[in-house]
């Protein structure tokens, strides 16, 4: 049997010590036909310049100016069709896996005649037993999206776990025959709830979302989130909502809209507690964006063009 193709899809935003750590932990895969690309999303700091010469192997896009991690990862997984991937993986730069990771996570794929995108289990690289991420939960009548193994230690308890509701964009590894049927990341999302309304739309179109146990990386800190906190809570409240109002039924929607307001106080006490007060206001912004305007009609399919400025 001829030896499927992956291309592992890296966003790099002015973190490229992160990148090239992450691109090293690649080099000691023991998979034997994969492709690293890399997504520059308009860094100025030098971090594409040190990558491109580090890094010969690695493709290469560069935007002019931060796409967000939903577009960038549409410009890689297209890269990535055009290369002729048979699965494209994408990647957080601030991660570093297990050697096995790719070969275990393609041969759980297989398995399933390539009808299921897979997650590895995902660790907290300061506490490397304790999970950051196995499988996501998603109540519409709560509105609760929730990660159901974080901080927990791997006992075994989720080597068996039931079917994800959604798949951390941490990484995932998506056949191309998903690909083709469901398409790419909302770019309308920029950053941060994107893979869960990807992975609901995957589940909706009739594929399913597995976890492998033998499939193991190590996640450190989000960089890119921490520089603006404040754009991080503004998108986060926003594209939750947007979630919500795309696949809640008005029952459902109606239920969890019920709770916001609690949620909302929860996250404000949080904040304050915190100090990071230029947070309040993009929370309140969040629920004004998220409540009273929509996402652009995806053209998840369209979205997938491949980028003319790609190249090895």
């Amino acid at each position: 049997m001829a030896i499927k193709r992956v291309v592992v899809v890296i966003l790099n935003w002015n973190g490229g010590d992160l990148t090239l750590r992450c691109i090293e932990s690649l080099r000691q895969s023991h998979y034997p036909d994969s492709q690293v690309l890399v997504v520059d999303n308009g860094s100025t700091d030098g971090s594409l310049e040190e990558i491109v010469k580090s890094c010969p192997e690695a493709g290469i896009i560069k935007n002019p100016r931060n796409l967000g991690f939903a577009e960038g990862c549409n410009q890689g997984i297209a890269w990535g069709l055009n290369w002729g991937a048979d699965y494209v993986m994408v990647l957080n730069n601030d991660t570093w896996m297990d050697p096995h990771m790719i070969s275990n996570l393609v041969a759980a794929a297989t398995a399933h005649d390539d009808r299921v995108a897979v997650i590895p289990k995902i660790y907290l690289a300061s506490d490397p037993l304790r999970f950051w991420f196995a499988w996501g939960r998603v109540n519409l009548w709560t509105g609760v999206f929730s990660n159901p193994a974080y901080g927990l230690l791997d006992d075994g308890r989720f080597d068996f776990p039931p079917e994800a509701d959604y798949a951390s964009g941490c990484c995932i590894l998506i056949p191309k025959r998903i690909v083709q049927e469901v398409g790419g990341f909302d770019p309308s999302y920029f950053a941060y709830v994107e893979d869960i309304d990807w992975s609901l739309r995957c589940r909706r179109a009739g594929f399913r979302l597995v976890l492998c146990p033998s499939a193991k990386l190590w996640h450190g800190v989000s960089a890119s989130g921490k520089k603006k906190l404040a754009t991080m809570r503004y998108l986060l409240t926003r594209n939750h909502l947007w979630t919500l109002r795309r696949y809640a039924s008005p029952w459902q929607l109606c239920c969890a809209l019920l709770l916001l307001p609690l949620r909302s106080m929860w996250r404000i006490a949080k904040i304050s507690w915190a100090h990071d007060w230029e947070c309040i206001p993009a929370e309140f912004r969040g629920l004004k964006d998220g409540l009273l305007t929509r996402p652009p009609k995806g053209e998840y399919r369209s979205a997938l063009i491949h980028p003319s400025n790609a190249g090895l």
